[in-house]
Order: structure tokens, then sequence, then C-alpha cells
């Protein structure tokens, strides 16, 4: 008698709130951290005649038993919150089991932290509210599906359905209430949702690192905050073993991010000690489409019924470009400073989350779109052996800096939309960036890879110096050319001033040449007009796809787009400029 064989697909979240609702860098760390422990903890609850369909095993230190704390990469977010096996037997069971598993590890990741309430000053009175928040945080979803045979035609049709039936699982899932325990109080200041457990005095105590944890600032915190912010230590570091501390693990904070210092530890304690403009810049990065890459609707139709293989190959590329392509860009050794302003090398960035094809990461606001770029590149190159009907797979970024004192959970949050802007918005593949100045106001710029936008911020940005382009180029371009956005003037009413498009291109360009020649030199204005109609041409032909794709005209006149393309540049390239740290004084080693 022939055993049943069946797909099982799981899912946990939540995901972006969670990791999104954060104070400082090493929460960023801790939630994007737990929720790959978590999901770790279910894959190796699966039978053990099951096999892994997605994600790659191989190089995933999460999934070694027992664990090796010193393993590369063993400290790394890097697994995805959804995962696809396939299980012989009674597949409800194995589900079951992988459930209880995650449900398990979560309330002894609350347990370890609960135990130490003494030392971090929660009440015991809070116990029955600690808990109940444990108990209603987690989404888990999950379906199986019954392949009749081993053949890859069986294996093709099982998995289509089963991802049809998990998103209706996932749109009627059951969830606990928001039941108050023990009478209202304060919200949990970041999340906004949890009753507060504890109340932050913030005032930090260096000596106790665990009064610290909690009172470095004045917050309300609920169990999921208190868990994030207190699990490294109370559970990774005292039952696994693993060097999570801020001597054996140091995550940078945001100011010395900012401002490419090497103080290394993650209190905000140091943002006085930066230099120049001290701005930010978080990136989302995510693969473009992959959930019809997974499911192989790019293969061509003499390889669809290798789904399998192309799923093993898939999911092997996408980890190797999480694991040992993504670090090594964003935390690229680069000039930097020292806490007396002596030229060293330091890390240009954080990486706080690299999941297969999802990345999350803070680097220097003047950096950003470098390191966006080559993350790109790395994507392509990882995923370069993919078979298709031609297209490859790609990828996009959302791009958002604010000033070192801005909510980073608001900063995480912009960039997560900004993502979704350039997918949409901007047209997939592409990069948009979300500009948050300090008086309040928020512009956005974006741009296909392949409209030579890129390219054009590049040449403005490495032209602004002495014997260059004045820093005052860019502003110049767009105090010109805002004029002719009759919807920002008392002409809104009126239709476009411009109507044809070769005449709105020569317009912008002259206005460019104008500004390039009087801000720098004539040469320079020259070499510049040229990577400007690049652009501009870019920018025509992507909107032409685009509408292409919709099958209906744009709502913006294509005036309208390529004038606030550029003042969005320009706009950008003056901001990024302006947050370049000051040269670090070359000073002979002691």
């Amino acid at each position: 008698m022939s055993t049943s064989l069946s797909m099982l697909k799981f899912q946990i979240g939540p995901v972006q709130d969670f990791i999104a609702t954060a104070r400082s860098t090493r929460d960023l760390w801790s939630g994007s951290y737990l929720l790959s422990w978590l999901v770790a903890s279910g894959i190796k609850a699966l039978p053990q005649d099951s096999k892994l369909v997605f994600p790659a095993t191989e190089a995933q230190p999460l999934l070694r038993h027992p664990l090796n704390p010193a393993e590369s990469g063993i400290l790394i977010p890097n697994l995805p919150n959804i995962f696809i096996a396939k299980v012989t037997g009674d597949a409800k069971k194995a589900a079951e089991a992988v459930t209880d598993a995650i449900t398990t590890e979560w309330k002894q990741i609350a347990t370890a932290v609960w135990n130490k309430r003494q030392s971090l000053g929660l009440p015991d009175s809070f116990k029955d509210r600690f808990f109940a928040q444990v108990d209603r945080h987690l989404s888990i979803s999950w379906m199986t599906t019954e392949v009749p045979d081993d053949s890859d035609h069986a294996y093709v049709e099982a998995y289509r359905h089963n991802g049809w039936h998990l998103d209706a699982v996932r749109q009627t899932r059951e969830f606990k209430g928001w039941v108050s325990v023990n009478g209202s109080s304060e919200k949990d200041s970041l999340s906004g949702k949890e009753e507060a457990v504890f109340h932050g005095s913030g005032n930090p105590n260096k000596t106790d690192v665990w009064h610290n944890l909690l009172n470095k600032h004045a917050d309300h915190m609920g169990a999921v905050a208190i868990i994030k912010r207190v699990w490294h230590l109370a559970y990774l570091r005292d039952q696994h073993g693993l060097p999570t501390d801020s001597v054996q693990f140091p995550i940078r904070s945001i100011p010395a991010i900012a401002a490419r210092l090497s103080k290394l530890d993650d209190d905000e304690d140091a943002q006085e000690k930066t230099t120049g403009e001290k701005y930010i810049a978080a990136i989302a990065f995510d693969g473009d489409s992959i959930g019809k890459w997974v499911n192989g609707d790019f293969l061509p139709e003499t390889h669809k019924l290798g789904l399998k293989q192309h799923h093993t190959a898939f999911s092997k590329a996408l980890s190797d470009f999480a694991l040992n392509r993504v670090r090594e860009i964003v935390e690229e050794m680069v000039d930097g400073t020292d806490d007396k302003g002596r030229a060293i090398q330091v890390p240009l960035g954080q990486l706080i989350y690299a999941g297969g094809d999802d990345v999350v990461c803070l680097v220097p606001a003047d950096a950003a779109l470098d390191v966006a770029d080559k993350l790109r590149k790395a994507f392509q190159k990882a995923t370069s052996g993919t078979e298709s009907t031609g297209e490859k797979p790609d990828a996009s970024a959302g791009i958002a800096i604010a000033h070192v004192h801005a909510p980073l959970q608001d900063l995480i949050r912009e960039a997560q939309k900004a993502e979704k802007r350039a997918k949409t918005d901007v047209g997939r593949p592409a990069f948009s960036i979300t500009l948050m100045k300090r008086s309040g106001e928020i512009s956005h710029w974006g741009s296909k890879w392949g409209s030579r936008g890129l390219e054009l911020y590049r040449a403005i940005a490495e032209n602004l110096k002495p014997d260059g382009l004045s820093d005052k180029f860019p502003h110049r371009v767009c105090e010109l050319l805002s004029p002719y956005l009759t919807s920002q003037t008392s002409l809104s009413k009126q239709e476009d001033a411009i109507r044809d498009i070769s005449l709105a291109k020569d317009l912008i360009t002259r206005e460019f040449a104008h500004a390039a020649e009087r801000q720098g030199s004539k040469e320079l204005a020259k070499s510049m007009t040229a990577a400007l109609g690049e652009y501009l041409d870019g920018i025509i032909k992507a909107r032409e796809e685009r509408e292409r794709k919709i099958g209906k005209p744009s709502s913006r006149s294509v005036t309208q787009e390529l004038l606030t393309s550029v003042i969005g540049l320009c706009t950008t390239v003056a901001f990024a400029d302006r947050t370049k740290p000051a040269p670090a004084e070359k000073q002979p080693a002691a």
C-alpha cells in the first residue's frame, strides 16, 4: 500500500509592522531575527521523511541541529516567513506539529523574558496581561494539498491549487479578539495597540544592562515590544549560548551609521557626537514578481513540468544572495572616523534583514542609491542562471531618508511604502526615494533602473565640488523649472502650458544647461545635458511601456512627468549632497 504524499505551505506573521515597530537598530534586527528563529523552529518540526522545497536548506545556520553559535551568518535573519514542504503520511498532523512547535517556542521565549521581570522591573501583577498579549500575537496559516503521485505534472497541479487555497485561508483566518486585561491603561508607544505592561523612565543606568534595556527611553511598552527588546539576552544568549550581547555582537547606532562613526553601541547617546548633517537612509529591497518566479510562471513551456527542479535551483540562488552577497555590500568597509575625528575604516551600513530576495538595511543618506544599485546587480547575478522565456529576475528598492532624530519606525514604514511605489507607480524594476525633511516637508522621486535616472543623479553628485558644479546648481534647476508646473501656480485650472513633447524636452534642456553653465562651466554643461537627454528619453520610453501594460494613457501629461522627474532628481541629489560627512582629519597613529 502506497503512502500518501502531500504538499504543505506554511506562513507566519505579522511581518512588516512587527519589524517596523522599533526604537533602535537592535530593535529592528531583533524583530527580524525573531521571525526567522520561529520559522526555523517550525521547519525543524517537520517529519523526518519530509522534504523542504522552499527555502533551500543548504548553508542555513538556523536549521542546524544542534546550533553552532560560532558559525558564520548565525545571527543574520535570513529565513522568509513562508516555507513549502512535501510530507508523507498524515499532512494535517504534520502541519499541526509545526504550528505547535512555533507556538511553543514563542511561549518559551516569552517565559524566558518574564522570568527576568525582577531585573527588568516588571510588576508581578501584570502577568495575565503579559501572556494574554503573547497568546494573541502570532498569525499562522497553512494549507495541505494531496499530491496523487510523484510525477512532475502532479507536483505542478498540487502547487497551484495549494497557493489558491492558502490565499483563501489567509483572507478568512481566525483571530483572537483584543480583550483588555486588568482594565485599560496607556497603549504601547511603538505599536499603539497593546496595553502597556511597563512604563520606561527615560533614565538609563549604564551599570545595569537589564535596567538600561527598558529605561533608556520613556516608552510605554507592551509584552511584544519588551520581548523584542530583551530576548536576545534572556533567551538567545542565556539559554542557547549565542553571542548576542553588545560586546560580541555590536550593532551600530543610527547616528554612528549616518556620520560613518566607529562607535558601535546601539544607544542614542552617540547622537550629539556626530558631525555634519545627521541624516540616515533605510532601504527596503525586494525582488519583483517573486511569487510568479517561484510559481514557475516565467518557465518555458517545455520546462513547466520541471517545477520541482526550478524550486530547488531558485531557492538556492535566493539563499546565495541573502547569505553570501548582501552583507559584504551593506557593511563594506569605508573611510570613516573614530570618536576623536581621526580617519579610520568603518562599516558603511548596518544589515537588518536578508531573507531570500527581501533586504532591509540602514546606510548613510548619501550612499543609499549606490547601495541599492549594488544590491540589485548582486541579485541579478545570483539569479542569472534561472531558466525563463526571456525575462530574468529583477528587483526594486524603496529608500527613505530622514534625520537621525526621526522616529525609526516611521523611517522603516516610509521605506516600505517607497518600495511599493517603485513597483506600482514608477513601474518595476525601479527605485523610489522619500525625503523626510525636518521642516515636515516630504518629497518623492523615483526612476526605473533602465531610465538613466541613476546615471544623471551620479553625474550631478560627482560634480558637486569646488572645481566642478556649485552646490547651488540643483537648487537653481528647481527654481527654473518649477514655474512650468502649472498645477502648482494660479494657472492650475488651465491645460498644460507646454503641449509638444519635443518642445518640453528642449525647454528643460535649455534651462538645465543654463544653470550648469552659470554654476559650473560650458564643458560641464555640455556633458551634463547629454546625460539629461538620455534621462528624458528614458522617462518617455518607460511611460510608453507602462501605458501598454495597463492599456490606457497615464493620468499625468508627458510634460508634467518630465518636469516633476527632473525637479525630484535635483531635489534628491541636493539633499543627499548636504548630508555628506566632513572629511576626516588624517593623523598619524599614536
